[in-house]
């Protein structure tokens, strides 16, 4: 090559160089291969249902399939490290649920630092909760069951088999003024049979548990613990209806990326999401299974959580969960 061809070339390049936007580069590249969505939960239940019906959707927006990992264990610590560990080039994410949280709380000092080790990328939206008793309760509104608690201190069982549905129960006795006795289980499907026996009294937890007990009429749902009216129970009033706004659960469900996430891959995943949250078929689905369709920006998750630990940490001091 001669020197006036090898100047030219030079020149070219120092042009293209100088004409490239800020910030390309991971952007431009990304997805350059399947994404993975980390699942803290088994298979077939439903979150992971709701995990795959999301990453279907994301994977059309983002031009590569998302592949759903179940990690189950450790109350969702296992798949937390796992994505924290993870090459932070946006190809890993972690599917989270609220009450994951918590979890880190229980121990001194916390034992995973959530914003610290991964970045949000959005929420998809929270799992519709009720307050549920069962038909021997003389209530029929909260204020009812408020009234009866109050005169009858510590005789209403409550059966909590999460941290969500435990502070649903704590939030409800603060903000009431009442006392009730927690009975722990190990999961809803251990619940829900002493429940509908009336072995325990009340439970805080998802409407898809309580559809078909309520319409039987073994268990009667007295409010629901959305923003607006679910419609599955339309009959139903929401828990700010029915006098006690302070009860809000954090049951979302939302996407997280290892902490070093380039900011503009984050940017493109958090788009994706709310692509796929604007698909029909996926918002039909989600409000199918009692799931109110909530998303975020990453800030405003960050936000979220930020407000949560300072609840939860009050929860796990108030019912002394900390392990020793």
């Amino acid at each position: 090559m001669s020197p006036r061809s090898m100047l030219s070339a030079v020149l070219v390049a120092l042009g293209l160089l100088a004409g490239a936007a800020p910030g390309a580069g991971a952007q431009d590249t990304f997805p350059s291969k399947p994404l993975r969505m980390v699942v803290p939960l088994p298979p077939g239940g439903p979150s992971d249902i709701l995990a795959r019906a999301t990453a279907q959707a994301m994977s059309a927006s983002l031009g590569q399939p998302v592949l759903v990992e179940n990690r189950p264990g450790a109350d969702g610590l296992i798949a937390a490290r796992a994505v924290a560990a993870a090459p932070a080039d946006g190809h890993t994410l972690l599917y989270a649920v609220g009450s994951m949280i918590a979890t880190p709380l229980m121990s001194s000092p916390p034992s995973f630092d959530w914003l610290g080790e991964l970045a949000p990328v959005g929420r998809i939206g929270r799992v519709a909760f009720c307050v549920m008793v069962h038909p021997d309760v003389p209530a029929s509104s909260m204020r009812e069951l408020a009234a009866w608690a109050k005169a009858n201190p510590g005789r209403l069982a409550f059966a909590s088999s999460t941290n969500s549905e435990l502070m649903g129960a704590a939030q409800f006795m603060r903000a009431a003024g009442v006392e009730m006795t927690r009975v722990p289980y190990k999961g809803g499907a251990q619940a829900m049979p002493d429940l509908v026996a009336g072995r325990v009294q009340l439970n805080v937890g998802p409407v898809s548990l309580a559809q078909t007990q309520a319409k039987d009429g073994r268990l009667r749902v007295l409010a629901t613990l959305l923003p607006q009216r679910s419609p599955l129970m339309p009959e139903v009033p929401t828990i700010a209806e029915a006098g006690y706004p302070q009860v809000d659960v954090p049951t979302w469900q939302a996407l997280f990326a290892p902490a070093r996430t380039p900011p503009e891959v984050v940017a493109k995943l958090a788009a994706a999401l709310e692509a796929a949250l604007r698909d029909p078929a996926l918002r039909a689905d989600l409000e199918r299974r009692a799931v109110f369709v909530e998303p975020s920006t990453p800030a405003q998750l960050r936000a979220t959580i930020l407000a949560e630990q300072a609840e939860w940490a009050k929860l796990i001091a108030a019912f002394g969960l900390a392990s020793q």
